[in-house]
């Protein structure tokens, strides 16, 4: 089953993928990556924080559905994709 979230046009949101489940004790998430379809909506920022990984996404345009991909590397070298859907409404 597929995450669906949702924003505002106008909102500037972050979002955070959290690792935890797929990290044996002791690991952490080194670095991480993000990308989003469309060209209307745009990841401004990911910060990697131990076992989390905040995506900040702005635009979009109302009743258009992005998928956002989040990839991450950990310190013992595991790598994990975790995608969602973001809808955008209006107000």
């Amino acid at each position: 089953m597929s995450v669906i979230l949702s924003k505002n046009p106008a909102d500037v949101l972050d979002y955070d993928v959290r690792f935890y489940r797929w990290l044996s004790e002791g690991d952490t998430v080194s670095e991480a990556t993000a990308t989003i379809t469309g060209d209307s909506a745009v990841i401004d920022e990911v910060e990697v924080a131990e076992q989390t990984v905040k995506v900040w996404i702005s635009g979009g345009t109302v009743g258009e559905t992005y998928h956002v991909t989040v990839t991450a590397t950990t310190q013992q070298g595991r790598v994990k994709e975790v995608c969602f859907d973001l809808k955008i409404k209006g107000c």
